[in-house]
């Protein structure tokens, strides 16, 4: 079962969080996944630390190999993690809460 829940992403580090998590939940060696996406391993742990200059094309390719879907959506919009979000957050929601600074929410 996995442990990941619709979530929204707004920066790098999260989606690099995002990945490394699904790449672990799937017993992926971060080689392992490079060699899967045609690229060195050294790809993978900069993508996973949030390189925000990362080949949009290769992390739409991650995604996919990982089992993630992508979607946008307008930010007026209600988001899908709060319409379909269920009661128990998921280990990524803490891993965003703990990442949020002191006081914000």
């Amino acid at each position: 079962m996995s442990l990941m829940r619709d979530t929204t992403i707004r920066n790098a580090e999260q989606l690099g969080r995002a990945i490394r998590l699904k790449r672990k939940e799937k017993g992926l060696s971060q080689s392992a996944l490079a060699e899967r996406l045609g690229v060195g391993r050294k790809w993978v742990l900069g993508i996973e630390s949030g390189n925000p200059r990362a080949e949009f094309g290769l992390i739409l390719k991650a995604l996919a190999l990982l089992g993630l879907r992508t979607s946008l959506s307008e930010e007026s919009q209600p988001s899908p993690t709060k319409d379909h979000r269920q009661s128990e957050p998921s280990r990524l929601d803490e891993v965003f809460r703990r990442l949020q600074p002191p006081g914000s929410k």
